[in-house]
């Protein structure tokens, strides 16, 4: 019997490609189990059809699994209907955020998957594996949704991994580093940088969130010893130098985080590395003990100026805490990135003014994005009870217009339309687009060259780019009039 195991993810849409670091968890689990992990990334990786039938055929495979989100469906749906046409016979899974949020629905929609894989996967595709190697019935192992003839069957959930230090570090030697986009935070842009996750699971309740559909909301975290472990392992096979913590919040257990910082210093490696935080989870010894251990940038989760609006998501922090965070932060030498968004529910037009106001002063890198219903968020089943919904063509799920011609959010609001939301994207973008080109390309970035190479004239076009100086201009001055 076979022991190789493809592992799929498909394309999506976003430019700034960043490595799938669940299946790189995956493989390594996997492959400790004494099975053969194969990684096909089509996000940075493009094949054409025929030759992936060729590679499809080219070995004799155990089973052939996809992780996707919702924005990937079209391409994990079109991927799934090739690999069943040419492999019939070989298990075809699926898992990740999106089909572990409606596993039965999953399946209807993309009938050539036989299994879903809810939530946190190691363990379940490790038994999944050994059940298919040794002929056993599926239906012993937790955490899955499977077809059985007519039937969907679901087995009972799978409990959560309690120790994960007890984890292999992350298989990247199955990727090809130098593909992914990953935000450059050294002087050294050769340098790799790379994902780390140094917790599972967030304790809040943000009602636009999916986080929980794969880790839920109880905080597991991993050992400072053994974050550091894996940081010293990277340095010394990869060069690294610089990492992105991409957990949901890093800042969660000061003691931890402090710890944490004090074995970075104690190295005397220059490292330069980011992290997710919240602001009612920070205070000035924590931010200077992260930036005295190389930590140049913290991201706040802001989301919205209006406190009706943020109690109505349940983000439950005040205006004061996030001026205290961004203002201490900024004292201490941290940069900061703001995530705002647009579109939720409760949102009227001066929302957006409300958050323009808020964060002009103290905002350093305010990001904005639209509120999308994904499935599984609490956000989805109100906007759905409303009515308030207008398409579920999951390929249309994604939190920007920025990189696409058509974009239309696929939810309105009770109080704005989708134009109207459209309109306090902009807005908001038009306060701090300034802000970010002088960030990258410099004070006077209009006489840079390198800013009409990276940005003016980059690959997407001038057309995108003027039209998004248009869309910038009109949503001012619709603001500036309403």
């Amino acid at each position: 019997m076979s022991k190789d195991i493809l592992l799929i993810y498909p394309n999506y849409s976003y430019p700034r490609k960043s490595p799938p670091l669940g299946l790189a968890y995956l493989a390594a689990y996997v492959r400790q189990a004494g099975f053969e992990p194969c990684i096909q990334d089509f996000n940075v990786k493009p094949v054409a059809d025929d030759d992936f039938k060729d590679f499809l055929v080219s070995r004799k495979w155990l089973m052939v699994g996809l992780s996707f989100m919702t924005n990937q469906f079209a391409d994990a749906q079109r991927l799934s209907v090739l690999i069943k046409n040419v492999l019939p016979d070989t298990p075809l899974i699926a898992g990740g955020p999106h089909p572990s949020s409606i596993p039965e629905r999953t399946l209807l929609e993309i009938p050539a998957l036989d299994i879903i894989v809810r939530g946190e996967g190691e363990t379940t595709l490790r038994e999944l594996a050994g059940a298919f190697s040794s002929g056993t019935d599926i239906g012993e192992v937790r955490g899955l949704c499977f077809k059985r003839g007519a039937e969907i069957i679901q087995t009972p959930d799978r409990e959560f991994i309690k120790d994960l230090d007890s984890l292999p570090f992350p298989a990247w030697e199955y990727f090809n580093m130098s593909a992914y986009k990953v935000f450059h935070i050294t002087a050294n842009s050769d340098a790799p940088v790379f994902a780390l996750l140094s917790s599972r699971g967030c304790p809040n309740f943000c009602t636009f969130c999916d986080s929980h559909t794969i880790f839920a909301r109880k905080f597991r975290a991993r050992s400072a010893r053994n974050i550091f472990d894996e940081i010293i392992y990277l340095h010394k096979n990869y060069g690294m130098l610089s990492f992105d913590f991409v957990d949901d919040l890093f800042t969660v257990q000061k003691v931890r985080v402090l710890e944490f910082c004090n074995l970075i210093k104690e190295s005397g490696i220059p490292f330069r590395w980011m992290a997710n935080a919240r602001v009612n989870t920070v205070d000035r010894e924590m931010l200077q003990a992260i930036k005295d251990a190389g930590c140049v940038r913290v991201d706040f989760g802001v989301e919205s100026g209006d406190l009706n609006v943020r109690k109505r998501m349940r983000k439950n922090i005040t205006d004061q805490q996030i001026r205290d965070a961004h203002i201490t932060a900024r004292d201490i030498g941290l940069s900061t990135g703001t995530f705002t968004m647009v579109g939720n529910l409760g949102e009227t037009k001066e929302s957006a003014k409300m958050t323009v106001k808020l964060l002009k002063e103290i905002g350093d890198d305010v990001m904005v994005s639209i509120a999308c219903p994904f499935p599984g968020t609490e956000l989805y089943h109100i906007a759905k009870d409303k009515g308030l919904i207008n398409s579920e063509d999951w390929s249309r799920y994604v939190t920007s217009p920025t990189y696409s011609t058509d974009y239309r959010p696929v939810m309105k609001t009770e109080f704005l339309t989708e134009e109207e939301i459209l309109d306090s994207f902009y807005y908001i973008h038009s306060f701090f687009a300034r802000r970010k080109f002088q960030r990258r390309f410099g004070k006077f970035f209009l006489l840079s060259p390198v800013f009409y190479k990276e940005w003016v004239f980059k690959s997407d076009g001038l057309k995108n780019r003027f039209r998004m100086a248009l869309n910038l201009v009109n949503a001012r001055i619709k603001g500036f009039l309403g």
